[in-house]
């Protein structure tokens, strides 16, 4: 069935989808507010606002990070016209940063698709007007490098099961050995998967993502150091500052007065 629905998110505090997902239907993600990691097929982005993601029918899928404020915008494929297709169909798979100009020329669309009522006079004319102007701008966006993970080709199911699991489980004790036996593989597996596909070592990822939590958890929050090193699966505060400083330099405490300031 032909469709499109538009969805606006915001969020005050932390939040995890639960796990990957796919739908038949293209997404545009439009992050507004506040910063996510983006897991997309085959990349890992951090999306800072304002930037987009076109996610293509049946790519598996998870957004995760703090406070955010976002527009979902969901068009089944024989809604939107070939020009429409090919333009999304080029922007799909990656993160794409908006440059002040371009978000306060697509943001009031959003906002007046949000308005539009499905079931009033002539709203299909306008909701398609709309959209339809909103993919043009999308077509007059460079598709910008991104940060984050990228890989060449699309992850096997182990390396997205074991992200999937690495993102719902950061808090409690991992090894290689417990990797291992949660996916019935062996060691070797696991870091031959992960160093052909993301560059990088299991435990290397997850100390990524630790650091990643604890400043999300040091800019929004005011727990102490050692609560965050707890709660972000740090085995001791003075381990947890030793490696953060290193990858900072600059202490946990430090890094919090920074980016107050900066705000």
């Amino acid at each position: 069935m032909s469709f499109i629905e538009v969805e606006r998110s915001v969020r005050p505090g932390s939040w995890t989808m639960q796990g990957l997902h796919a739908h038949p239907h293209y997404e545009i993600y439009y992050l507004y507010q506040g910063s996510r990691q983006l897991l997309l097929a085959n990349a890992l982005y951090h999306m800072e606002a304002p930037s987009l993601a076109v996610i293509p029918p049946g790519a598996p899928h998870k957004t995760e990070g703090g406070p955010f404020a976002r527009f979902n915008i969901n068009v089944s494929p024989d809604y939107a016209n070939p020009f429409q297709r090919e333009v999304l169909q080029a922007r799909a798979l990656g993160a794409v940063p908006l440059s002040p100009e371009e978000h306060s020329a697509m943001f009031p669309l959003l906002e007046d698709l949000e308005r539009c009522p499905p079931g009033g006079r002539h709203s299909g004319y306008v909701i398609q007007a709309l959209f339809g102007y909103l993919v043009v701008l999308l077509s007059r966006v460079e598709a910008a490098s991104h940060q984050g993970i990228t890989v060449e080709r699309p992850l096997p199911p182990l390396v997205l099961k074991v992200l999937d699991y690495l993102y719902s489980h950061y808090q409690e004790s991992q090894s290689l050995d417990s990797l291992a036996a949660q996916f019935f593989v062996s060691k070797a597996t696991i870091l031959y998967n992960f160093k052909r596909y993301l560059h990088t070592s299991p435990m290397d990822f997850l100390l990524n993502l630790r650091l990643e939590k604890a400043k999300e958890a040091l800019e929004t929050t005011n727990k102490s150091i050692c609560q965050i090193a707890e709660e972000c699966g740090f085995r001791s505060a003075n381990y947890f500052s030793l490696i953060f400083k290193r990858k900072e330099q600059l202490s946990p405490l430090h890094y919090r007065k920074h980016q107050r300031a900066k705000g």
